[in-house]
């Protein structure tokens, strides 16, 4: 089996001119956690680095891994995350007030994870008629147990095909950006939206992520980086319109894009506001200045790591998550620089971080170490871990996004 594919010309435009970036090297499969300190220090790594098509303005990987081996025994739960479910309802309650949803309207999520999202709809109006479609077999399996029905592939025209419902309401929440082939799985949801309905899609922005030095936002999962003027493009290809755009706090900082049949909603104003400010902020310069500051902020973090523990500071990190995992790595943080990291997800407690060497554990390992700081991994959801480690936890935070700060 091929494990990896080059991205050499915009699946947008079919436009070859492009120019890279930001190479991170050598990268292991940050969500694919080993069983043995052994297997992480040894696992495999595949290049990451990111290239940009000037005439679309989209951002993607130069490679991307094989999807069979990125999901299908997925670890990510979003069904852990108590800010991902309060946002589910607020999606919810945003999508209702557009829609006016009745218990006769289809609901489809893309990549519904472990379906949290459809688990929360479901239990602010248990009538609706849902369904998910995801990538991840162990996932699947779970969201099945849960009453929710489910399909376990790939979403594309084919599967759409085979879905003899149309949906009044189709949901992606980071997921969008995974997607290698972007224009098979537009074309799917032409064919399942229905003519009064909406796509309701959410991803993290890249101008934000760019403007908050979120470089850990890459990663192999993330093929593609989206700002909503290539997606304008593309989406119109296939007869479909983009109507509003909006920020979410989400996943430190999400676009939410609304995407209509031509002509069945009225376009807003946040549309153009949105490709304005992109035209105006992003061009080869900027992105070439982004990388090199990058890299400075790479060293910068490691150094402050290795000082404390030249000073006997015992360090741990919180949460296991591909962000972090692409941190350590870029920066070479490994199991001599932090003693573990604690996450919440069960699933991964006992496993080990890729390519460091470094063991996940579960809270109780604060009740009996003696730990002076915490590193925050999981960063987009910093305020609520710092919350959650207090009282318990006495001693001090580092958060390393946007800027490195002790707190």
């Amino acid at each position: 089996m091929k494990k990896t594919y080059n991205i050499q010309k915009c699946p947008i435009t079919n436009s070859e001119e492009y120019f890279s970036y930001l190479d991170l090297g050598k990268m292991p499969l940050v969500n694919n956690l080993s069983s043995t300190k052994e297997e992480s220090l040894n696992c495999d790594r595949f290049e990451l680095k990111l290239n940009y098509f000037p005439v679309s303005k989209l951002s993607a990987l130069s490679q991307v891994v094989d999807p069979k081996i990125l999901y299908s025994n997925y670890l990510y739960k979003s069904g852990i995350s108590q800010p991902y479910i309060e946002h589910c309802k607020e999606i919810y309650s945003f999508c209702n007030n557009k829609l006016n949803l009745s218990n006769k309207d289809n609901i489809l999520d893309i990549g519904g994870n472990d379906g949290t999202l459809l688990k929360t709809f479901l239990e602010l109006n248990k009538n609706l008629n849902v369904l998910n479609v995801d990538m991840s077999s162990n996932l699947i399996k779970e969201c099945i147990q849960q009453g929710i029905p489910s399909i376990n592939k790939k979403w594309g025209l084919d599967v759409a095909k085979s879905i003899s419902n149309k949906f009044k309401l189709i949901t992606t929440t980071n997921c969008f950006q995974h997607t290698k082939d972007i224009n098979d799985f537009v074309k799917g949801i032409e064919y399942s939206l229905d003519k009064d309905g909406f796509w309701c899609l959410e991803f993290p922005y890249w101008e934000n992520s760019l403007s908050t030095n979120q470089f850990d936002q890459i990663y192999h999962e993330h093929a593609y980086y989206y700002l909503v003027s290539p997606l304008k493009i593309l989406f119109e290809k296939y007869n479909l319109q983009v109507v509003d755009v909006s920020k979410q706090n989400i996943h430190g900082g999400s676009l939410r894009i609304i995407i209509s049949h031509k002509n069945q909603f009225p376009v807003l104003k946040s549309v153009d506001n949105f490709i304005k400010l992109e035209k105006e902020t992003l061009n080869e310069e900027y992105y070439k200045k982004w990388a090199i500051n990058i890299k400075q902020h790479i060293d910068d973090s490691k150094n402050l790591l290795l000082k404390l523990k030249k000073d006997n500071k015992s360090i741990i990190g919180f949460g296991a998550a591909a962000k972090g995992c692409v941190y350590l790595n870029s920066a070479g943080v490994d199991h001599t620089i932090l003693d573990c990291v604690i996450d919440d997800t069960n699933l991964k407690q006992n496993k080990y971080i890729p390519g460091t060497g470094i063991p996940i554990v579960s809270r109780d390992y604060l009740k009996n170490n003696k730990v002076d700081y915490i590193l925050i991994l999981a960063h987009n959801f910093s305020e609520y871990i710092i919350k959650s480690l207090y009282p318990e936890f006495l001693g001090k935070i580092i958060v390393f996004s946007p800027k490195i700060k002790i707190l």
